[in-house]
């Protein structure tokens, strides 16, 4: 499943999977911006009557929140540079994980879509508009990546080979558990609409990590084998304007709890389970542990890091 064309340059794991001072310091104030950049435009967003449901808004408030933060730390806190950011499209190199980035959202949608229907939680609909659905889809994932390059840029290029560095698998995972709580606040503010019950926004919260946790492997094993952070913006698109609005497009539910907080469990129950064998795959095979030649280091200047964004 996976092609080999192409090694990707990275950042050099740290001898014994330590993690330098410039890291840490790095690191928190990564976390403390995207964070606070976030929960507090959303919280003005509740406390003033609007909803996080509106894509307006969303794009407003926090959707390139993360890659701000990343481009704060990079040229002023840490002033490491963005020699290792990914900017780059490193197509020649890694053009079929841009294809794998398209394909893959596609893949755990028909899982998820068989799931459903072998357990017998929801019914397929397929008719003109669901058929031109999925013919739209691979052009929908492409145009869409540049607004999910303002998470990816952050979460992916930056935090994740930084939080336990050396260890693939285990920062792929912590790194999918901090950005999974970091949509909490979203239930609470209209994310899934208005209406929500306080027992389903926590169900919602609850669900929000392993879903994070999953598609950060396959994010990051993206990330990883490309080194680029846009098949990585490609996977992330996908998920949320393929796999989540395909599942309740093509899908009935069949169950006796068809409220939207029913249906919002039952999707990302879906795409838990769908994405679940895909992530055994990649760690089972060893593919996080690839190993990739080093990105040559980067003198800092004086006066700050260097001006170029990307690599």
């Amino acid at each position: 499943m996976t092609p080999t064309t192409g090694t990707p340059p990275t950042t050099p794991p740290r001898p014994g999977g330590s993690r330098s001072r410039r890291d840490t310091r790095g690191i928190l104030w990564f976390l403390t911006l995207a964070f606070l950049g976030a929960w507090i435009p959303w919280a003005l967003v509740g406390l003033s009557g609007h909803s996080m449901d509106d894509p307006v808004i969303q794009l407003a408030t926090a959707a390139f929140v993360p890659a701000l933060a990343a481009i704060v730390v990079r040229r002023w806190i840490t002033r490491e540079g963005f020699t290792d950011a990914g900017n780059r499209l490193r197509l020649r190199q890694s053009w079929p994980y841009y294809l794998l980035a398209v394909m893959l959202p596609m893949v755990v949608l028909v899982l998820a879509v068989v799931l459903a229907v072998a357990t017998g939680a929801a019914t397929v609909s397929v008719g003109a508009g669901e058929i031109l659905f999925l013919l739209a889809a691979p052009l929908v994932i492409v145009v869409a990546a540049p607004i999910f390059w303002g998470e990816e840029f952050g979460w992916t290029a930056y935090l994740r080979d930084r939080l336990v560095p050396g260890r693939p698998v285990a920062t792929t995972f912590a790194t999918g558990v901090v950005w999974g709580i970091w949509h909490w606040p979203l239930p609470w503010v209209g994310y899934f609409g208005g209406g929500l019950s306080p027992t389903a926004a926590l169900v919602s919260m609850v669900l929000w990590i392993p879903l994070s946790v999953l598609l950060e492997f396959l994010i990051g094993w993206l990330w990883m084998r490309s080194g680029s952070v846009w098949p990585p913006a490609m996977m992330h698109a996908g998920s949320n304007l393929v796999v989540a609005m395909g599942i309740g497009y093509v899908l009935t539910q069949s169950g006796v709890d068809d409220t939207e907080a029913g249906a919002m469990t039952l999707s990302t129950l879906l795409m838990c389970a769908a994405m679940l064998p895909v992530v055994l795959v990649i760690i089972g095979t060893h593919r996080m542990r690839t190993p990739r030649p080093p990105v040559p280091p980067v003198a800092v200047r004086d006066s700050g890091a260097p001006s170029t964004l990307g690599s």
